[in-house]
């Protein structure tokens, strides 16, 4: 290999992360600015950017656990927590109720693989949470997703219009209440005994 040709590979390779850089930088953009309609929009609920959510709590040989209780809603990350790009959580007491991860334009085989793995570690932490995938401003969701994804309750192919943020919006507000059966129901709070659980599958 030449030195011109290294000096072309080592070029190539920079802007390879500079290109990377920029559309993790729009992805982020994206992810915050949904979240703010989404704020302005469930105002009964909050709504958190770059939020962390626990997957993982160790009880250590004196009986402690890490995180503490005190830390189990606020958790840091790369401490026994990843961080999901929007998080709703009841108002009250900031349990989290839906996560969603964005895409914007486009997602990869590794982007479900990877996600919907982490959804399966949250929500072993958080049993009533709803998990969801968003792809932003492009392609639908293709096959690829439902021969990899193993976590998600769902996912939506939106283009960044009112129309599509509409359509997002009341999504989100059936898996809001979803959560909330859910938690009633593990809780022993839901005085009506439950007959009959299934899984139903909406595709458009």
């Amino acid at each position: 290999m030449t030195a011109a040709t290294k000096e072309l590979t080592a070029n190539e390779k920079e802007m390879e992360v500079i290109t990377a850089r920029g559309s993790q930088r729009a992805e982020d953009s994206a992810a915050y600015d949904l979240a703010r309609f989404l704020q302005n929009n469930l105002r009964s609920h909050k709504v958190d950017y770059h939020s962390n959510l626990l997957y993982r709590i160790v009880v250590d040989g004196h009986g402690k656990s890490d995180p503490s209780p005190n830390k189990y809603l606020t958790p840091a990350r790369g401490h026994n927590a990843f961080q999901a790009d929007i998080v709703i959580r009841n108002q009250k007491n900031h349990v989290p109720l839906v996560a969603i991860e964005l895409k914007l334009r486009a997602f990869s085989t590794h982007d479900v693989l990877t996600y919907s793995s982490k959804a399966i570690r949250h929500k072993e932490i958080y049993p009533y949470l709803r998990y969801g995938f968003v792809v932003l401003g492009g392609m639908p969701i293709t096959n690829k997703f439902f021969v990899h994804n193993v976590g998600f309750d769902f996912a939506f192919a939106i283009q960044d219009s009112q129309r599509g943020r509409a359509e997002l919006l009341t999504c989100l507000r059936k898996q809001i209440r979803y959560a909330k059966r859910l938690i009633s129901i593990t809780h022993g709070e839901d005085r009506n005994a439950v007959r009959k659980y299934e899984t139903s599958i909406h595709v458009s």
